[in-house]
């Protein structure tokens, strides 16, 4: 029986369609390190690696133009998990303390850009003294953008209360501005000022 391909929640497929899409500029003039980018920031996010039908869906549902053959993305796979068995390519809890210092930094900057106060996480700057909680960071990420969500909800609302306000004054306005024009001119039908007589020859 063929196993279900992975279903990404909106946040993880949108970092993979930006992995894809990071790694496509990135390496414009070589496809085996594009591919082989890709898989590893794949595989950053979502902590397992995949098969080849899935890093093909991911590619094209980033609008990536240059979508290698399900051959040339196994063979990717094959490299990454070569990779993977060396002392090196360590991930999770035993991540080098650069590569924790690295994605530390990443990620203060993106929640600096989605904190509404712009102030981001209150410890960007990672020390190396202990592992960095990525699992814990990504949480908070997800936090900041549902907060964001409603902020953009309540200034769309905002807005709307705004024109509302403002159509509704231009017509006070314009109401005002007939009735004074009504009684001016009803002044000017009777005649001679209040207070201006005539005398009779």
């Amino acid at each position: 029986m063929p196993r279900t391909p992975p279903s990404f929640d909106d946040v993880t497929l949108g970092l993979l369609h930006a992995a894809a899409r990071q790694a496509d500029r990135t390496h414009r003039d070589s496809n085996t390190a594009f591919l082989d980018q890709f898989i590893r920031d794949v595989r950053v996010t979502t902590h397992r690696m995949h098969s080849a039908q899935t890093y093909l869906r991911v590619l094209a549902g980033a609008g990536i133009e240059r979508l290698p053959s399900a051959g040339t993305v196994q063979r990717a796979i094959s490299r990454a998990r070569t990779v993977s068995t060396t002392p090196t390519a360590v991930t999770g809890p035993a991540m080098r303390a650069a590569e924790q210092h690295t994605l530390a930094q990443h990620v203060a900057r993106v929640m600096a850009l989605l904190s509404p106060d712009g102030m981001g996480i209150s410890s960007p700057d990672y020390t190396g003294d202990h592992p960095f909680d990525a699992v814990d960071a990504y949480r908070r990420l997800q936090r900041l953008e549902i907060e964001n969500r409603a902020l953009r909800v309540h200034a769309e609302e905002l807005t709307a209360m705004l024109m509302a306000a403002r159509v509704a004054l231009a017509e006070a306005l314009g109401h005002h501005g007939v009735r004074a024009g009504t009684v001016r001119a009803a002044h000017g039908r009777r005649g001679s000022p209040i207070g201006e007589s005539h005398e009779d020859d």
